[in-house]
């Protein structure tokens, strides 16, 4: 779904929050971490051991054991798999009510070299419905810093885009009229890549998931997936990278290639869980003073233009 939003803050969220392209499965709010779905299980770093055979020499005086085959061992799980990841992930993160971390957006255009780094802030609300804020307040294009005043706010059904320093708003409908508010924006669609309340379910139906081994640049103590949408998914996007604490299972960084040749990097940093918010205001009405140019996008008008 294209908003026509700048860059492809996209997948948290929240990934953490809005429209999925399928209904969401009746579960607890999960802050999916995420993210991002359950509070935090810590992963499992050790495979149980395997039975071992008794080594305990038989009594000589008693009879020889029957001559029987042993039960063949059973397989164990493979912990290291992206699919029991996912799992981990999806369970660590079911309990988050709420969630605030500092954000750094950076959004770059590999053909033309166009680079833009914004910084800011993110506050998330478990639902449902599940409501997010990003606040920007710093920006830097081509080497020049300036200090916008830029806000997204998602109050489960409506995303706005409220430009202070330019006096503009725009709201966007993602869920229609006659659907539920509340469901948590599939990963790849909305305005940022941001995977909270994930899903394991519905990012393996969407995308192959694989595990990236570490890499000395990767964000520390980190598990690394990357997401390749399956053939014949309506995305623009070719390749998610998502990159999780392995301790909290809380997202860290977030990595997105369009077929644009658009990449769209997002790092969380000092990020709390279930932390109580400050009198936070989720509206996305548009603004009614004076010297502001509004417009409104839903999903009907959307629909008949494409």
């Amino acid at each position: 779904m294209n908003h026509s939003l700048p860059a492809a803050i996209l997948l948290l969220l929240l990934t953490f929050s809005a429209c999925a392209d399928q209904p969401a499965e009746s579960q607890a709010p999960v802050a999916e971490p995420v993210i991002a779905a359950s509070p935090d299980a810590q992963p499992v770093t050790s495979r149980p051991a395997a039975p071992q055979p008794d080594t305990q020499p038989a009594a000589t005086s008693q009879p020889d054991p029957p001559d029987t085959q042993p039960d063949a061992p059973q397989s164990q799980p493979d912990d290291d798999s992206a699919e029991s990841w996912l799992g981990r992930i999806e369970s660590a993160t079911s309990d988050i009510t709420t969630l605030t971390a500092k954000l750094r957006y950076d959004r770059n255009q590999l053909l033309l070299g166009d680079e833009q780094r914004r910084f800011g802030t993110l506050v998330y609300q478990a639902g449902p419905p599940s409501k997010f804020q990003v606040h920007f307040n710093k920006k830097m294009v081509d080497g020049h810093w300036s200090q916008p005043d830029l806000y997204y706010t998602y109050d489960g059904r409506w995303l706005l885009k409220r430009d202070h320093e330019n006096k503009t708003a725009v709201r966007y409908q993602l869920v229609s009229d006659d659907e539920e508010a509340g469901g948590e924006m599939a990963l790849g669609e909305g305005p940022f890549p941001i995977p909270l309340n994930l899903k394991k379910d519905r990012v393996l139906a969407r995308f192959d998931v694989a595990v990236v081994p570490v890499k000395e640049d990767d964000p520390k103590n980190s598990i690394h997936l990357n997401l390749t949408p399956k053939e014949g998914r309506d995305t623009d996007l070719t390749a998610i990278d998502l990159w999780f604490d392995r301790d909290s299972l809380l997202p860290v960084s977030v990595s997105t290639l369009d077929d644009s040749e658009t990449q769209t990097i997002v790092r969380l940093t000092e990020t709390e869980s279930n932390a109580e918010l400050p009198e936070q205001s989720f509206d996305t009405s548009l603004p009614t003073e004076p010297g502001w140019q509004t417009d409104e996008n839903r999903i009907e008008e959307a629909e008949a233009s494409q």
